[in-house]
């Protein structure tokens, strides 16, 4: 059995094809609730934690086919920060850099600028 097998087996995740996720967990010092991370998200849910006196909100993202989810919770020990935890790995890019990508980058005497592209 090799150290994967073992892994596996003291995780719960039968055999060697089992898909790993991604999970971080960003703490963050801020009075919004959610803030902006360049993807559009969809709120699925929001649960009461017993451990802290802050609910947890569930988020999925709104990308076709994209899988992560996104949990949003006050920090218990101090609800100045916010913990936002993202599981998975989006398999697009963000809404922003798509718009953004598609305007082209103009210079008039050395000064770099982004504009509105005709099509948009």
């Amino acid at each position: 059995m090799d150290s994967f097998d073992r892994k596996c087996q003291n995780s719960g995740i039968k055999g060697k094809n089992a898909e790993v996720s991604q999970r971080i967990t960003f703490r963050t010092r801020s009075q919004l609730e959610v803030m902006d991370d360049g993807y559009k998200w969809r709120k699925y849910g929001k649960k009461t934690v017993k451990s802290s006196p802050n609910p947890r909100n569930y988020y999925k993202c709104s990308g076709e086919g994209c899988d992560v989810k996104k949990r949003v919770e006050r920090d218990r020990d101090d609800s100045n920060y916010v913990l936002t935890t993202y599981d998975g790995v989006h398999n697009h890019q963000t809404p922003s850099t798509a718009y953004y990508s598609q305007m082209p980058l103009l210079h008039s005497n050395h000064d770099w600028a982004l504009h509105p592209s005709a099509n948009s």
